[in-house]
């Protein structure tokens, strides 16, 4: 009996270290985590917790913080943006404490951004393809140039990107339909003729328009006269 009580104490012992080990590695391993487009960041600011903010960091790398603003977080270990957090709060909170807590979600997701009615990021499945993402993302916009679609892939460190005629898809031909990959990163771009016509109306129309009011003006005034 007593032989019993010494194996399961030392079995609770050994649980116990080896619990304390996990714990140990992964405090190491998010201390050494660099942050990366896709992940959600939690921001606790104490005691301003009115400032606490559970944020996605965008594939350009930013986040968009109350008081800070937007800030390039991507590529920080995870505890040098706690300092840089904690650096900048201290001008706005006093004796400002911050914590946080790196949530890695981008391996499972994907990307979609540009002439897409819901950019963003979608949870990843198997056997997802394009048009799939393009689908739940509520379709291109009339100014979508569909004929070239990059798609952004980094596989084993080494860029994998290429070019999809998403055109082609939605009048049937799937055979160009890709699957997509944890991680990737669709964009779509404008065309070019829509980009001359929204400098056109930006910068030429105004100026027409109230040349034809002054127009008009002048030949009132002349009729009047």
């Amino acid at each position: 009996m007593n032989e019993l009580r010494v194996v399961m104490i030392l079995v609770f012992l050994s649980t116990q270290h080896f619990g304390l080990g996990t714990v140990l590695y992964a405090a190491s391993a998010e201390k050494d985590y660099r942050v990366s487009a896709g992940d959600v960041v939690s921001i606790s600011v104490f005691p301003a917790d009115e400032y606490s903010r559970e944020v996605t960091v965008q594939p350009d790398g930013k986040i968009e913080l109350p008081l800070i603003g937007s800030m390039k977080v991507g590529g920080l270990l995870s505890d040098e943006l706690q300092k840089l957090l904690q650096q900048k709060y201290s001008k706005y909170v006093a004796n400002a404490q911050i914590t946080i807590n790196v949530r890695r979600f981008a391996g499972r997701r994907v990307a979609v951004l540009g002439e897409i009615r819901t950019p963003g990021f979608y949870d990843y499945r198997e056997g997802m393809r394009l048009l799939e993402l393009v689908s739940l993302a509520g379709g291109v916009t009339e100014n979508a140039k569909s004929s070239k679609v990059r798609i952004l892939r980094i596989k084993s460190g080494d860029d994998d990107s290429f070019t999809v005629n998403l055109k082609a898809i939605l009048r049937g031909d799937m055979s160009r339909d890709p699957l997509l990959a944890p991680g990737d990163t669709i964009y779509i771009s404008k065309k070019g003729f829509t980009a001359g016509a929204s400098w056109i109306n930006n910068n030429i129309l105004p100026w027409a328009t109230l040349l034809s009011i002054v127009g008009s003006a002048i030949i009132i005034s002349d009729r009047l006269n």
